[in-house]
């Protein structure tokens, strides 16, 4: 009788054990299973990234300037915006190509911006050098650059400059002066501002150019003048500044 209570109580605590392992334990499936939600999990979040969008070409113009000598010059001029909130774009570049009226390429430049601040606008304006001929139209596209974090050595808002007092004055032969002064607003000294004149004929650019003002410190006013050659007709003038 010994014997069968000892044996009893064995099979009872066998019982128990496999019992306790089914309710309580995990195996490998369990722990893999939970691995692959945790990666899904990690992959989620990595998508959910926001893409920067492209710059956009908000305005562009230019007029076309024959000397009669043989030298044909096209003055432009454009405004180009970062629409990103968190990121600046580096070295946007904008490609103004002069083509004749078979959509041959007459000229073409790579103009090379510095950094635009998130949602900042930038404008400037040069002078490409058509070869002798009369292009059909000049036309501008843009490339967004390298984006980078707002924070990065270099990005400077256009807010950081003031432009003022400025003046435009016709002078003899054809000439006009275009005069003002810029204010650095910000904390930080400068070594080259970039002056950008953009004409405007009707709300359309017709003409641009651009001059520099160097070592501008904090707090610092500078004047400056751009001086432009047989400028087209035009009902109004914006001048405005950024770093360089």
């Amino acid at each position: 009788i010994l014997m069968k209570k000892k044996i009893v109580a064995l099979l009872l605590a066998t019982s128990m054990a496999v019992s306790l392992s089914a309710c309580g334990g995990s195996d490998s499936s369990d722990k893999k299973s939970s691995s692959e939600s945790s990666t899904q999990t990690t992959k989620a979040k990595k998508s959910k990234k926001v893409e920067n969008q492209d710059v956009v070409l908000t305005e562009s113009g230019y007029s076309i300037n024959d000397d009669g000598m043989g030298d044909v010059y096209a003055y432009y001029g454009f405004t180009l915006q970062n629409p990103n909130t968190d990121s600046a774009s580096q070295f946007p570049i904008v490609t103004i190509t002069a083509k004749g009226d078979d959509g041959s390429i007459i000229a073409t430049y790579d103009q090379t911006l510095y950094f635009i601040a998130p949602t900042d606008s930038v404008s400037f304006g040069s002078v490409l050098d058509c070869n002798g001929k009369t292009p059909a139209t000049v036309e501008f596209s843009a490339s967004s650059g390298t984006f980078v974090s707002a924070k990065t050595s270099g990005v400077v808002p256009t807010s950081s400059f003031e432009v003022s007092n400025t003046n435009e004055i016709a002078q003899e032969y054809g000439d006009t002066s275009y005069t003002g002064e810029v204010t650095n607003k910000s904390d930080s000294d400068f070594d080259n501002v970039a002056i950008t004149i953009l004409l405007k004929n009707n709300g359309q650019i017709v003409y641009g150019d651009t001059t520099y003002v160097s070592d501008l410190t904090a707090g610092a006013t500078k004047p400056f003048e751009l001086s432009e050659y047989n400028v087209p007709e035009h009902t109004e003038y914006v001048i405005t500044a950024q770093s360089w």
